[in-house]
């Protein structure tokens, strides 16, 4: 049918044969059935939308182990449900592991249902009954696993130190941490009275570019890169630093560097390839022929 014949069918004082009679008809009824397919289609569409998202008040979310006991759960204040994602707003989350509680809480985060994985975003805070507690901007917790990694600034406090640093893995199970890069730590000692520059009468502070090991269940700390330890004493640089701690009191009892050791005090600089702090014993062990350079030039 070409377009002068349709443009004549269309005519509303048209008056044509049996046969146009007949394509007229034929012409209303297919544009009648696409106009309704077209409505069908947008009905569906917007059921579709409708049963992707959907807006829960108080949300609650409980995950139970094999036994019955609850394995994790997790709060909000409200929450939009989208396929397998949920946006929550506040929310507030408990794991319970082997003789561990841990609690988070976020401004926002996003529940990935398939993955069991949990991105908890804006004033986040990681809190352990160990009594360590973690604060960043952004954290990623495996709701399975019940470990935490994060990408971004970092804030680590327990009872015996306080550590920052730039991106990290930690592993609740396990009791160890791995801290990336731009590492500053601050030690609490029990000694009073220590000799060297590694540990004062109250803090000694660690920096070093990272990575840094933790394992808070071998009480001990691995610190790479660039090591540098200050206190009221002097301070200390090295490749690497291994803090050892007190298993009853978390005290630092035992520090060893290693690599380019240069021990600092006033205006006299000792090298070793090595170094080692018996700190209960208020010793300091210097292997491997040290050299001692002092203020007036004469080494040893």
């Amino acid at each position: 049918m070409n377009m002068k014949k349709l443009k004549r069918l269309l005519r509303p004082d048209f008056v044509g044969t049996r046969n146009d009679r007949f394509s007229v008809i034929l012409l209303s009824l297919f544009m009648f059935l696409l106009l309704s397919l077209c409505c069908v289609e947008r009905c569906i569409a917007g059921e579709k939308k409708e049963a992707a998202l959907q807006e829960v008040k108080d949300f609650s979310f409980v995950q139970y182990k094999e036994g019955g006991d609850q394995k994790w759960k997790m709060n909000g204040r409200s929450a939009e449900v989208m396929d397998n994602k949920v946006n929550i707003e506040y929310l507030s989350a408990l794991s319970f592991g082997q003789g561990t509680i841990l609690k988070l809480r976020a401004r926002e985060g996003i529940f990935d249902k398939g993955e069991n994985i949990v991105h908890l975003n804006d004033n986040v805070v990681m809190a352990s009954s160990d009594g360590t507690k973690l604060t960043t901007d952004h954290l990623v917790w495996d709701a399975e696993t019940k470990n935490v990694s994060t990408d971004t600034s970092v804030n680590i406090k327990r009872p015996d130190m306080e550590i920052t640093g730039t991106g990290g893995n930690f592993d609740m199970e396990g009791k160890t941490a791995e801290l990336k890069q731009d590492i500053s730590a601050k030690l609490v000692s029990g000694e009073p009275e220590v000799m060297g520059p590694l540990v004062g009468n109250n803090q000694t502070t660690i920096t070093c570019d990272g990575p840094l090991e933790l394992n808070y269940k071998q009480n001990r700390a691995f610190f790479h890169g660039n090591v540098k330890v200050e206190d009221s004493k002097g301070h200390i640089l090295a490749d690497r630093i291994d803090v050892y701690f007190n298993a009853d009191s978390r005290r630092v009892k035992l520090v060893v560097a290693r690599g380019n050791v240069r021990i600092v005090n006033g205006e006299n600089i000792t090298y070793s390839d090595k170094a080692i702090y018996l700190v209960e014993q208020a010793r300091v062990i210097l292997p491997n022929r040290p050299k001692l350079v002092i203020k007036n030039g004469n080494a040893n």
